[in-house]
């Protein structure tokens, strides 16, 4: 409930300020069941904007930093955003965001793990491979671009669901997890060229 109202209040928001233009959400929208939302990190309204754009509810993972925040933290916790500990591996996180998927949830990651002004290959988190890998979700890329100043355009690029394990025999390896971050990373970024 807490999620539709705020998301609603939200677009209108982002629709009075920003000139959005939204390609091809139906590669996301029509997806059901379990999948994760992969898009780069330029402004900490990125999720907010993502979600108000898409039919499905999206769980992000948030930095745990916001949750020190008490009105902040019951307002997260509302809209199904979940703590990251960003220092190093946060187990939890993991297990939570492969409980949510396993539900048949979305999950939203910033693969970068933090925001980032340009593309940089090293900046891929190998995360979100296992995570994928472990509840066998199905990958949907994004692309975010635009400056952010007032009424600028804002382009939302969404790219195919992807199995990023197809074709892989024998066992996932460590090796594997990393090159698959580098790849989504890859194609998140090959959407900045969608007109």
């Amino acid at each position: 409930m807490l999620y539709t109202i705020l998301r609603g209040i939200c677009k209108i928001i982002a629709l009075i300020i920003f000139r959005v233009k939204v390609t091809n959400a139906d590669n996301f929208n029509k997806t059901n069941g379990r999948c994760i939302i992969c898009c780069n990190h330029i402004s900490m309204i990125d999720p907010v904007l993502i979600a108000c754009f898409v039919k499905r509810k999206i769980n992000f993972m948030g930095k745990k930093e916001l949750f020190d925040v008490p009105i902040l933290k019951n307002i997260l916790k509302g809209v199904g955003v979940f703590p990251v500990d960003r220092t190093g591996v946060s187990l939890s996180a993991i297990k939570y965001a492969i409980s949510l998927l396993k539900e048949d949830k979305v999950l939203g990651i910033f693969p970068e793990g933090t925001r980032v002004k340009e593309y940089n290959e090293e900046n891929a988190k190998s995360g979100v491979s296992m995570i994928a890998n472990m509840s066998n979700s199905l990958i949907v890329p994004v692309f975010i671009r635009s400056k952010f100043k007032l009424f600028s355009k804002v382009e939302i690029i969404f790219g195919e669901p992807t199995n990023y394990f197809e074709g892989i025999e024998g066992k996932i390896t460590s090796e594997h997890h990393t090159e698959i971050g580098k790849q989504i990373l890859r194609d998140i970024y090959s959407l900045d060229k969608v007109v």
